[in-house]
């Protein structure tokens, strides 16, 4: 399918061309919106991904209890709690976190200084 532009759609669509700043933050919204699409990858309170006793899981897209890794509960497994990082430990287990390990709604209750915190290496935006 052909798709053509009227003689005047195209004047339209120079015209927005000429207009350096429009171009350029049309280009601008298309990043962002892009990177806004792969949110959960860039900061999330859950692993991209696990690897446990030969397996390979994905927290981010499906939701595992915490007996998939030989806890003894049904619930949603807790990767920063220091019981299932001993679990996952055990069977030579490893997780990759996204570069920021929290979500929107999480608290990190690890702070070394007051909040509002300064960007830092575990913080990457602050607090």
């Amino acid at each position: 399918m052909d798709m053509k532009l009227s003689p005047l759609n195209r004047r339209r669509f120079e015209r927005f061309k000429a207009n350096r700043r429009g171009w350029w933050s049309l280009w601008l919204f298309l990043i962002l919106f892009g990177l806004s699409l792969g949110a959960e990858l860039i900061a999330n309170d859950k692993p991209l991904a696990v690897r446990y006793d030969g397996h390979w899981y994905f927290p981010v897209l499906e939701r595992y209890p915490e007996t998939t890794f030989g806890g003894e509960f049904p619930l949603e497994a807790n990767y920063k709690s220091p019981y299932i990082k001993e679990l996952l430990a055990a069977k030579d287990g490893w997780t990759l976190w996204a570069p920021i390990p929290f979500s929107y709604q999480s608290i990190n209750y690890d702070l070394k200084v007051p909040a509002p915190a300064p960007p830092s290496r575990e913080n990457l935006l602050g607090t």
